[in-house]
């Protein structure tokens, strides 16, 4: 294996630092580690290892900030893979809602926020299959 940047050839495992901007905010992830480059330092992440980072992002950003704004809205609709339309039905609501949630052309209820952290929690961890939930007695 050879750096892509220096054609280096020793690689040390360590965790690196990926900075995702969620809207107006900025969210540093070091939770990853990567073969990095010994004698330039460059790495290389997966399409997968970068959609879990967003995700990541995401959930770290709706939870600490003092308030979800339309850019941070959009951000982790793309994140989720969605379009307005289809963030719309999973949430209850109408495209036209989200899309003015976006452009911050209309304030979003306290519970939009709620809902998309949901779908993000869901994607980041999707509930378990084979196991069922039944009543006791």
């Amino acid at each position: 294996m050879h750096c892509h940047e220096c054609n280096g050839d020793k690689f040390e495992r360590r965790n690196v630092e990926l900075t995702t901007r969620v809207g107006e905010h900025t969210v540093i992830d070091r939770s990853v580690v990567r073969p990095v480059c010994a004698k330039c330092g460059e790495f290389t992440v997966s399409a997968e290892t970068l959609e879990k980072v967003e995700l990541r992002a995401t959930l770290v950003a709706f939870t600490e900030a003092p308030r979800v704004t339309g850019a941070m809205l959009r951000f982790a609709r793309k994140t989720l893979d969605m379009t307005q339309a289809e963030l719309a039905e999973r949430i209850g609501t109408t495209f036209e809602s989200v899309s003015r949630w976006e452009r911050e052309e209309r304030q979003m209820e306290p519970w939009v926020p709620l809902a998309v952290l949901g779908l993000v929690r869901e994607k980041l961890m999707p509930p378990p299959t084979g196991v069922e939930l039944k009543k006791a007695g």
